[in-house]
């Protein structure tokens, strides 16, 4: 009896091997798309980025750029760049309780204003790093990836595909089947418009890929993320 008990244990255990085996190898997966990106330990290093976001409408104006210095363990980002009032704005805010300082064209912002600059610097921060992490976090709280059949295009290309269902919304999600990287993504849900974003330009930095170039085939826009740095730590003049 416990030989057979044993057994079955064993069994089991390499079951459950195999299971998560498939899981971190198939990029359709949240450990597997990770993965492709260049790995848990690798991500899990970058405790400080710094990233530029520039779009370029369809008929060729410009919005930005925006330059972020985050820093992912301290929780902390400082933002520069154009906004929604005049001159450029900088701000130094700490995300979770949304305080922090902030200045229009080096003139101090004090009260509502401030409030009013932080918030928005938050929105656009949170609108910018979806599009630089989002293959990297669908192993994050409130996400769920499904994973789905190969899709074939009308010209012949075969995808895979997956679902990743978030707070803010569904994406059909599109992979290459050699690479297992993200070639496009649509959002979808109730009462958002359908956004359908082609992801180009992978660049490895310091063992983290990162799609830098985007485009939205609904608006026309050119989305280009341009990674400047990651360390393991925020330096000292960051903030």
């Amino acid at each position: 009896m416990r030989r057979s008990r044993w057994a079955i244990l064993v069994i089991f255990g390499l079951l459950m091997t195999g299971v998560c085996l498939a899981q971190s190898s198939d990029p359709r997966t949240a450990q597997g798309q990770l993965g492709v990106c260049g790995g848990p330990t690798a991500w899990q290093a970058v405790g400080y980025l710094e990233f530029e976001v520039k779009i370029t409408n369809a008929d060729g104006v410009v919005q930005g750029p925006w330059y972020y210095r985050w820093g992912r363990r301290d929780g902390v980002l400082r933002m520069s760049g154009p906004w929604a009032g005049a001159g450029k704005l900088e701000v130094v805010v700490d995300i979770a309780s949304r305080t922090g300082g902030g200045w229009v064209d080096g003139r101090q912002l004090l009260g509502a204003r401030l409030t009013d600059a932080s918030n928005w610097a938050l929105q656009r921060f949170g609108e910018d790093i979806l599009w630089l992490t989002f293959p990297l976090e669908w192993g994050s709280a409130g996400v769920t990836v499904t994973p789905g059949p190969e899709v074939t295009e009308a010209n012949g290309t075969v995808y895979l595909s997956t679902e990743v269902r978030t707070p803010r919304g569904t994406w059909k999600v599109f992979l290459d089947r050699t690479t297992g990287r993200v070639v496009r993504s649509v959002l979808s849900g109730e009462g958002i418009t359908p956004l359908t974003v082609s992801w180009d330009e992978w660049k490895d930095i310091n063992g983290v890929l990162f799609a830098q170039k985007r485009e939205i085939a609904e608006t026309g826009e050119m989305v280009e993320v341009n990674v400047v740095r990651t360390l393991g730590q925020a330096p000292s003049d960051a903030f």
